[in-house]
């Protein structure tokens, strides 16, 4: 892990130990069972969870048998939402895991950042780190893929989407983490231009950025657009360049306004 995670780790663990001291209902641990005392060192919270952490922002995760869920200041538990791993918040948000995915919940406990992420950390400063398919990065709460490989980050009008899979099939899911395009492609990759390649069967073709089918599946490779092309391969085995509108051309048309430059040789 880059040495920057590591100092973004400890200054959390810093600050989650300071609130620690200072919220009015502590953890303790009662032989196996952990529960909660007030600042007088009563039990108000009887020992039952198997894991407690500390209050952050009038809120902490508990774990009975595999499950994870919200309490609130007072111990009552926040919402019916379960949880396989929940971490301390920060800004409002926490991050938590649903199977081998992490994305952040709300203080009501709802999915704010649907999960995603292959590792989160909690956010600090208004970030948070985060880990997709080996690559780190650093997201906030309105780009919450910003630096994530895989990401095109410059589209029109301020969207932000990224392929995302369920159950093998993939779909578009925005910077929210909820579903633009439902999961029904076998693979989608990274976009530019406005335009993402997306494989049906062993065929790709394009998507724009509203999950719409612009060009359909009719090749068998297909590479990011161009200067408003795209190279490609057609289930022919015939290779060449499709243009925005799908027609082909079996040589990439020079960009308008470029002139073709002739090298001559020898004497005049």
């Amino acid at each position: 892990m880059k040495s920057w995670v590591w100092l973004f780790i400890l200054a959390v663990a810093c600050s989650w130990a300071g609130e620690e001291k200072s919220a009015h209902l502590q953890p303790v641990r009662l032989g196996k069972k952990f529960g909660y005392v007030n600042g007088q060192g009563v039990l108000v919270v009887p020992a039952q969870f198997d894991w407690a952490w500390p209050f952050t922002e009038q809120r902490a995760g508990v774990r009975e048998g595999r499950n994870w869920y919200l309490i609130n200041s007072q111990g009552s538990r926040v919402a019916e939402e379960r949880y396989d791993w929940v971490g301390p918040f920060g800004g409002g948000l926490a991050p938590a895991r649903d199977g081998a995915k992490w994305g952040f919940i709300d203080r009501d406990g709802k999915w704010a950042i649907r999960p995603y992420f292959s590792d989160a950390r909690p956010f600090s400063g208004g970030v948070a780190a985060v880990q997709v398919g080996g690559h780190f990065g650093l997201v906030d709460k309105t780009s919450c893929f910003e630096e994530i490989a895989g990401v095109d980050m410059a589209p029109p009008m301020g969207d932000r989407l990224a392929p995302a899979a369920q159950g093998g099939k993939w779909g578009l899911i925005d910077s929210q983490g909820n579903y633009v395009l439902g999961p029904q492609y076998k693979e989608i990759r990274e976009g530019s231009e406005g335009l993402i390649p997306v494989r049906e069967a062993a065929s790709w073709g394009f998507l724009d950025r509203q999950g719409h089918l612009i060009i359909k599946p009719e090749f068998s490779t297909v590479d990011r657009f161009r200067d408003g092309w795209a190279k490609v391969t057609c289930l022919s085995g015939r290779e060449g360049f499709v243009n925005r509108d799908g027609h082909f051309s079996k040589t990439k048309p020079e960009p308008e306004g470029v002139m073709a430059v002739t090298t001559v040789t020898g004497e005049p």
